[in-house]
C-alpha cells in the first residue's frame, strides 16, 4: 500500500510540474528565434574556379566592431565564390536579450506558483497524504525548474542568493514535514 502513495506522489509530483510549465507557454510563449534571425546565410558556390580573381576589400574596422558587440558577419558571394558584399546582424545577440528578459519574467510568475504548490502540500489534510505529498513534490519540481531556466543569465552572486534562498525553502519543507511526522505518532 505505501509504495502506491509513493508512486502516486511522484505521479502528481511530476504531472503537476509539467502542467504549470506547459500552461505557462501556452499563454505566454517564449521568444522564436526565428522571429529575430531571419536572414538566409549565402554558401560560397561549391565549385570555385581556380582563375576567379576575387578583388573584395574586408572592412576590419565593420569586422572587429561586429564581432566585438557580439554580431555575426553576414557575406554575400557572387558566382565564382568570391565574397560581393560584408554586413554585421546582431540577430542572436537580440534574441539572446528577448530570451533572458523572458526567462526572468517567467521566473517572476512560476516561482511564486511553485511557492504556493510548495505550502498547499504543506497544509492540506492528512488524509489525503498521497496527493498532498506529490503537490509539494511538484512545487519543488516546478521552482528546480524555474531555477535551471534562469540560471544561466544570473551574476555570479545573485545564483548564491538564490540557490541560498530555495535551499533555506526545502530545509524549512524538510524540518516541517519531519515535525508532523513525528507529532502524529505521539
Amino acid at each position: 500500500m505505501k509504495l502506491k502513495k509513493v508512486m502516486l506522489s511522484i505521479g502528481v509530483g511530476i504531472l503537476s510540474a509539467l502542467f504549470i510549465g506547459f500552461l505557462i507557454e501556452a499563454i505566454y510563449p517564449s521568444p522564436a528565434y526565428e522571429d529575430f534571425c531571419k536572414n538566409s546565410f549565402d554558401v560560397p558556390p561549391t565549385q570555385v574556379s581556380k582563375q576567379a580573381v576575387c578583388d573584395y576589400t574586408y572592412d576590419t574596422t565593420m569586422r572587429t566592431t561586429c564581432t566585438q558587440n557580439r554580431g555575426n558577419i553576414i557575406q554575400e558571394f557572387d558566382s565564382k565564390g568570391c565574397v560581393m558584399k560584408e554586413s554585421c546582424d546582431y540577430c542572436q545577440k537580440d534574441y539572446q536579450a528577448a530570451d533572458e528578459r523572458y526567462n526572468r519574467v517567467l521566473f517572476y510568475v512560476t516561482a511564486p506558483i511553485g511557492l504556493v504548490m510548495i505550502l498547499l502540500g504543506l497544509y492540506l489534510p492528512t488524509s489525503i497524504d498521497a496527493i498532498s505529498s506529490g503537490i509539494l513534490f511538484g512545487g519543488i519540481l516546478t521552482m528546480l525548474q524555474i531555477t535551471a531556466r534562469v540560471f544561466g543569465s544570473l551574476g555570479r552572486w545573485p545564483r548564491v542568493i538564490l540557490l541560498g534562498l530555495e535551499l533555506t525553502l526545502v530545509i524549512w519543507i524538510g524540518v516541517k514535514k519531519v515535525k508532523d511526522v513525528v507529532s502524529k505518532k505521539r
